[in-house]
């Protein structure tokens, strides 16, 4: 049970995207739940070049333009070109209950629209996770994100929020979070 708050926020990020019935849309979706840890996997359409879609989920630091979830998403460190050192605080609420999310995670980009990020434990309120980012231009104005994660909270969820409430926010997140990685597409285009 423990894992399934997170999930709503990560899955995010992440986490981590979404669905518009006018713009984009999901293309799978699934979580599944094993004890205190979680799985989740979706792929999603977004009417957006993938050049753009890119820029937007790896500005680490403005995490909160496509997720209101996010307090503050910072890069602690540059390890080299393609590796570096994240940190996300995240605040979410599920029916009366809030919390606060925070990880600090390792972050890799592949160079070939692969990225992948894994969580360092001491130093987040996450006993384990990772994640791993496929993100694909379908056409010139058409980019496909895929993306598989498990993840391991270190905290406590209360019995009441169960596995169909956590679904239903998650598939709300990823929904709204698709619709602002579009909306923020189009204002960088716009620049």
């Amino acid at each position: 049970m423990t894992g399934y708050l997170s999930v709503v926020s990560v899955g995010l990020l992440a986490a981590t995207l979404a669905c518009n019935a006018i713009a984009s849309e999901v293309k799978r979706s699934k979580i599944t739940f094993h004890g205190n840890a979680y799985q989740y996997q979706f792929t999603i359409e977004l009417n957006a070049p993938v050049d753009v879609v890119r820029e937007i989920v790896t500005d680490y630091e403005n995490l909160n333009r496509i997720n209101d979830d996010v307090v503050k998403s910072e890069i602690l460190e540059h390890y080299d070109e393609s590796r570096l050192k994240r940190r996300m605080w995240l605040n979410h609420c599920v029916l009366v209950f809030c919390f606060d999310l925070y990880f600090v995670e390792d972050v890799e980009d592949l160079g070939d629209g692969t990225i992948t990020t894994t969580v360092i434990p001491a130093e987040s309120n996450f006993q384990a996770g990772y994640s791993k980012w496929h993100i694909d231009a379908v056409s010139d104005t058409v980019t496909r994100i895929s993306v598989e994660a498990e993840q391991r909270p270190d905290f406590w969820i209360p019995p009441v929020i169960g596995p169909l409430v956590f679904k239903r926010a998650f598939m709300k997140e990823v929904r709204e979070t698709g619709i602002k990685i579009e909306r923020e597409a189009k204002r960088v285009g716009s620049q």
